[in-house]
């Protein structure tokens, strides 16, 4: 009796083409335009609440204490966001590029 062998099927990868590192350095671009963007969205949004906040808190202490609060949370936020920016930037300008950094 002849013993029967299993062949799995195998996997067909569809053709195409290849990613590059500049394929993944404009990625990276897009990502930190994009928080850098936000995050001056994020700071003007957070700058007009914390003026109106500390506008209509008149002479309540905790008001005017939330409000700036608010405002110091959304500066530091932003500037975070903009940080993380600017660091992937940094990181795709390194890969187009290996010796910008080194002239």
């Amino acid at each position: 009796m002849a013993q029967a062998t299993w062949n799995p099927p195998r996997a067909v990868v569809p053709g195409g083409t290849s990613l590059r590192a500049t394929d993944f350095a404009d990625v990276l671009n897009n990502v930190a335009l994009f928080l850098i963007f936000a995050s001056v969205i994020i700071v003007v949004i957070f700058i007009i609440w914390a003026g109106i906040t500390y506008t209509a808190a008149g002479a309540d202490q905790t008001k005017v204490k939330a409000a700036k609060d608010r405002l110091k949370q959304g500066i530091i936020g932003g500037l975070i966001i903009f940080g993380i920016g600017t660091i992937i930037e940094t990181i795709r300008i390194f890969i187009q590029n290996p010796n910008y950094f080194f002239y």
